[in-house]
């Protein structure tokens, strides 16, 4: 009987690079720190990017510093660097000059490609000679091969019709399979030796029946492998302390793919993870276990955090009309292209949630006031966005008929900036003169202004960013309007004057005279900035001879050269990730969701590295309706095992170590001012959680606690009680000390998104912001609760809550709905668990490989007229199996 154990080197997945195998020759390739203050050209004419090329003249090679980004481009926009990411706008392009090449020799070209709306190139050039050229499509890890032509070739990354999005760059010698390894399979695979008598032991699992919150997935024993030649250059000789670097080191800390067979037959993929290395009395061998793809994933996920993502694609303006548009089909405009493909209109939205309770009264009408917008309108993502973004940056996919449906669509996290941080919002404006003549040099100048305060006019504040004439953008999005009369005279020498204004090194309106005296006039406004760009107004004179002429005028009366207004009013990136979700870890956030809709994860038979995401009743039991099959309909089968059992040894069992009481609950918000006085009004029952109480059966004991964690339950009433039909969140805190409220750094809250509400009781007040005017008699708003309905028009027997249990709802909320998450998602499990006919039972089984092959967890088992759901195998080769059922009742 043959058992193979197949690894993949660690820079190969089975067809293309992971990681760098050997000297990394891209400097500034992975958080791409130096891109955005890299030289820029923009605006180039020709064919890019040979015009760009040729324009250098590079075929000398000295316009290039060795190993530094340079930016091009053939219109306004440029590459940036945002999130430790590179932005690709269509039409620009990027380029460093390598070092250390070998002429003649292969590399390796690898970029991380997040997104990708049609295609890009990657050039090869030596100086201005183009060599190859190659074009890229999908996303994920691609990798182009280029032969050197010298010691310095230069690397060009150019998109013309494509939006590209890439997480990181790596170049490096092309490598293949270790030379004395085994090479008879495709794709990189190499054979372990396996000690004569070990036979892998495999845990197989889709979860812990007993505790099924804890998804115990599939994984092996640790077991030994030999320090034999083969296996030495797998594992790259890594027991040698005095090893050098060989271009393949194995690395312990990093994924190793991994097939186990038996006599042909695939019994387990999934990755290897070394433990440690042993050597007892010169005999060395490896340590090491196998592990599924959902334990990788979390793997992968357990230190990252939302703060990981680049959230750009989401800049919009925060104003009125954007929040507003929210509400509807329309959805926010945003600023930025999208890079991920998974943004829509609906992806965020400015539901009316009470944030802070500061609303006053009308003296006249007595409806309600808003202070500002962030008092009631903050922005919320849908969680299947966040999901899809989660798993774009990772080598995993995954597949969900839950996902997909329609009111997972419009469910919401939302992304509340706690009691400060709210968008920065300011607007400002001043001028700017010139006291006195300022002599234009022969090189481009740039033209230290005077600010108007020294004649009495506005000064420019710290929002301007101004200093000896060159403004710096303070905020992401920033945006100038500048508005400009300037008078310049020449002595009577012919001379030639150019001038103009650069924003961040783009010329904009550009003006060149030979004439005598010459107004230099217009207006224009920046596109939104990012902190640090710059804006300043240049002039060169060629023969020295021309002067910006000064309009000092001590009476203060003398029009100003230069006008200004900057303003900010945008949500960003910053704005959602800069403060509390961004803190918010990735897996976190992904077993919270796994925890309040208890989603079982499966792997794909036919692809290792996809997971299958459903409820638990959807893969364990029928939908018993031919019409609407689920996941257990479309892909089980029942087995008959009844001649592979071992009749001489059974263990059946109840399950005796169940609790007596179990509660599923969100977190607890301390400073949550309506959940804690609904707690301590209704006796300490905890808002949207449910108690399932098993005391009928009295040999149980003790009590166990499901939560949701990071997510908290939010309370839904009306916003004053005299307004039956204004039905909003609340999550504020409060001090009876001072009768104060205020917004709060909340845990993060999942809504239902109801859709656009009219008001009939009353309409509200929203003040003029961010450029905007507001509305003084608004009557309709965007409603989120929990519940997928309220009133007026809300059936309880229809409606589903997103909360585990039944609890008293404030009036006029309506009745409690059985249709809630325990009842939905978690009672299927709980009837079959606390039946008093379901029983463990272990006995040991003659599983072939075949059987392990074809096994899924989701298919039952007949046995002697009954029928058995498998909850775990512990399978040997070579050896009887032991398999725990769980009887069906």
């Amino acid at each position: 009987m043959s058992v193979q154990l197949i690894v993949f080197p660690q820079y190969f997945d089975g067809s293309t690079p992971l990681s760098s195998p050997s000297t990394e020759l891209v400097v500034d390739g992975i958080n791409f720190n130096q891109v955005n203050t890299s030289s820029s050209t923009q605006s180039v004419s020709g064919s890019l990017p040979q015009a760009y090329v040729n324009s250098f003249s590079f075929g000398s090679f000295s316009f290039f510093i060795l190993n530094t980004w340079y930016r091009f481009s053939g219109v306004a926009s440029e590459i940036t660097q945002s999130s430790g990411s590179l932005a690709i706008p269509i039409n620009t392009g990027i380029v460093q000059r390598l070092s250390n090449l070998t002429f003649g020799a292969t590399y390796d070209l690898t970029l991380n490609i997040n997104s990708n709306t049609t295609n890009f190139s990657v050039y090869q050039y030596t100086g201005n000679v183009l060599r190859s050229s190659h074009t890229i499509t999908g996303t994920g890890l691609q990798t182009v091969s280029f032969n050197a032509y010298s010691t310095s070739d230069q690397i060009i990354i150019y998109s013309a019709t494509s939006v590209v999005g890439i997480a990181d760059i790596s170049c490096v010698s092309s490598t293949s399979t270790p030379s004395g390894v085994f090479t008879d399979l495709s794709n990189g695979q190499v054979i372990c030796d396996l000690y004569e008598d070990e036979d892998i032991p495999l845990s197989l699992s889709v979860d812990d029946f007993k505790n099924v919150a804890e998804k115990v997935q599939s994984y092996s024993k640790a077991f030994n492998l030999p320090a034999t030649k083969r296996n030495n250059k797998i594992f790259d000789n890594i027991f040698e302390v005095t090893r050098t670097d060989t271009g393949l080191n194995f690395n312990p800390y990093k994924k190793t793919k991994c097939i186990l067979k038996q006599d042909g037959f695939l019994l387990f993929e999934g990755y290897l993870r070394m433990i440690d290395i042993s050597d007892k009395e010169g005999e060395i061998s490896y340590n090491v276990n196998l592990y599924s793809e959902v334990v990788a994933l979390a793997d992968v996920l357990g230190d990252r955090t939302f703060s990981d993502l680049d959230f750009s694609e989401l800049n919009h303006a925060y104003n009125l009309s954007n929040i507003q548009a929210s509400w509807g089909a329309t959805g926010v405009t945003y600023t930025n292209p999208s890079t991920s493909g998974f943004r829509a209109a609906e992806t965020v939205k400015y539901p009316f949630v009470d944030w802070t309770h500061q609303f006053t009264f009308d003296a006249s009408s007595g409806f309600p006031v808003l202070p500002n917008l962030e008092s009631a309108f903050r922005p919320f993502l849908t969680l299947k966005y966040l999901i899809d973004r989660i798993f774009a940056a990772t080598d995993f996919t995954y597949e969900s008929a839950f996902f997909d449906t329609a009111d997972f669509a419009k469910l919401f996290m939302d992304f509340n900036w706690g009691s400060d941080n709210a968008p920065v919002v300011f607007n400002s404006s001043g001028e700017l003169t010139n006291l006195l003549d300022f002599s234009i040099a022969a090189t481009f100048t740039t033209l230290p202004f005077d600010e108007m305060a020294t004649v009495g006019g506005n000064n420019l504040d710290a929002n301007f960013g101004y200093s000896a004439g060159v403004f710096t953008a303070q905020e992401d999005a920033q945006v100038y309007t500048f508005t400009f009369d300037m008078e310049f005279k020449r002595s009577i020498v012919p001379d030639i004057l150019e001038v103009e204004w650069l924003v961040n090194g783009v010329s904009v309106d550009f003006a060149t005279t030979t004439n005598f005296s010459f107004n230099y006039t217009g207006t224009f406004t920046t596109p939104p900035l990012t902190s640090g760009d710059t804006v300043l107004c240049q002039a060169k004179s060629s023969l020295g001879t021309y002067d910006l002429e000064g309009v000092y005028n001590p009476l203060g009366v003398t029009p100003s050269l230069v006008t200004i207004t900057t303003s900010v009013a945008q949500t960003t990136t910053d704005t959602l990730l800069g403060t509390l979700r961004g803190e918010l870890g990735q897996w976190d956030f992904l077993k919270g969701i796994l925890t309040m809709f208890n989603l079982v994860t499966l792997p794909d038979e036919d692809n290792p590295s996809n997971i299958k995401i459903e409820p638990y009743g959807d893969i364990f039991m029928s939908s018993n309706d031919a019409a609407n099959p689920n996941f257990f309909d479309d892909t089980s089968i029942e087995l008959d095992w009844t001649d592979k059992i071992d009749v001489s040894e059974m263990k059946l069992m109840p399950l005796t170590d169940l609790n007596k009481k179990t509660i599923f609950k969100f977190v607890e918000d301390d400073d949550d001012y309506a959940f804690n006085n609904y707690k301590n009004s209704v006796g300490g029952h905890l808002y949207g959680s449910k108690k399932y109480d098993a005391s009928e059966f009295t040999i149980l004991a003790g009590e166990d606690e499901i939560i949701a964690e990071p997510f908290a339950a939010t309370v839904v009433k009306p916003l004053d009680e005299l307004f039956a039909d204004f039905i909003t969140p609340a999550v504020y805190s409060y001090n009876p000390d001072d009768n104060t409220s205020e917004g709060f750094e909340n845990s993060p809250r999942i809504m239902f998104d109801n859709g656009e509400k009219t008001l009939t009781s009353c309409t509200y007040f929203i003040p003029d912001q961010n450029g905007v005017i507001g509305d003084a008699f608004e009557n309709q708003f965007l409603q989120f609760s929990h519940l997928t309905s309220l009133p007026p028009g809300a059936i309880a027997t229809n409606r589903r809550d997103f909360h585990f249990g039944e609890c008293q709802l404030i009036l006029p909320v309506g009745s409690p709905t059985n249709n809630n998450l325990f009842n939905l998602y978690w009672l299927p499990y709980y009837s079959e668990l606390y039946n008093p006919d379901t029983r463990i039972m272990t006995i040991k089984v003659n599983l072939s490989p075949s059987d392990i092959n074809t096994f899924k967890f989701n298919d039952t088992v007949f046995i002697k007229n009954r029928t058995f759901r498998v909850n775990k195998i512990d399978y040997k080769p070579n050896d009887l199996a032991t398999v725990e059922f769980i009887l069906i009742p």
